[in-house]
């Protein structure tokens, strides 16, 4: 569906920063049927919109040098839409974020910084101008589910209700000593949720993570595999929602796919 209205709160773009954009696109190409529309931004590089057959999901661009210096692997940011980005950024600080780009210009499009929130996740808000172009979500190839998996649920519920409003509801996850899934929702409508992360998790950093909607999860890991992607999350069954696997691509970027329980 098009999401036309870009209220405060909501995940509002999507945007793989990835080490070889040209590996990674064919992936998504052949995996979801993703299309691409190249914007040259000159010095900066290429900045790739990709879509699916009825819109634009979110974007592309290359990682940049210092980033790829480092040795980190392609991934995928979400942007949450705010209404004034100089003051959510600094509200964000003052609720305890770490700011990591302050806020600046993006061409005539908007505003966008980019901060850690308490727990170590990386988001950016975005400001859009002229209300926003539209973008898909909730339809199977594109962005169904945004998810913050921290090892503090606590501290995230609080930071985000105080900086983007939203409101919870929980429910047990349903494996032993796994604590409570906190569903997030903006006005009636629900985006994502907060996963807490067990010990299993090792010293994987607190991180936002994207769900693309798809009428066949297995059928998928099939295409993510022959398409010189791996399946990390072997595919299972969440009861009363559907069925998620995590993919990654060439690049080492992830993200889960899902199908809802119809």
């Amino acid at each position: 569906m098009q999401i036309t209205e870009i209220q405060h709160g909501i995940p509002c773009w999507f945007e793989l920063a990835s080490t070889d954009t040209d590996k990674s696109y064919s992936f998504y190409h052949a995996v979801f049927g993703w299309s691409r529309m190249d914007m040259d931004l000159g010095p900066i590089g290429t900045y790739s919109f990709l879509n699916n057959a009825n819109g634009c999901i979110g974007a592309m661009c290359s990682m940049m040098p210092e980033q790829q210096s480092q040795g980190r692997p392609s991934a995928w940011g979400v942007y949450f839409a705010v209404e004034n980005c100089d003051e959510s950024t600094a509200r964000a600080v003052d609720l305890g974020a770490n700011l990591l780009v302050p806020p600046m210009n993006v061409s005539e499009h908007g505003r966008m910084s980019v901060i850690a929130d308490p727990t170590g996740a990386v988001c950016s808000l975005w400001q859009a101008k002229g209300g926003g172009g539209p973008f898909v979500m909730f339809e199977d190839y594109s962005i169904g589910w945004v998810e913050l998996a921290t090892r503090d649920t606590g501290k995230a519920r609080e930071f985000y209700a105080n900086l983007l409003t939203w409101t919870y509801s929980e429910s047990p996850i349903p494996i032993p000593d796994s604590g409570n899934y906190t569903e997030i929702s903006v006005g009636a409508t629900r985006y994502g949720g907060i996963l807490p992360m067990n010990p299993a998790w090792g010293s994987i950093p607190p991180h936002w993570g994207i769900y693309v909607m798809v009428p066949d999860v297995d059928a998928c890991i099939v295409k993510a595999k022959e398409s010189g992607g791996s399946n990390p999350l072997p595919a299972f069954d969440a009861p009363g929602v559907g069925r998620i696997a995590m993919i990654s691509d060439p690049t080492g970027a992830h993200c889960y796919v899902i199908t809802l329980k119809s």
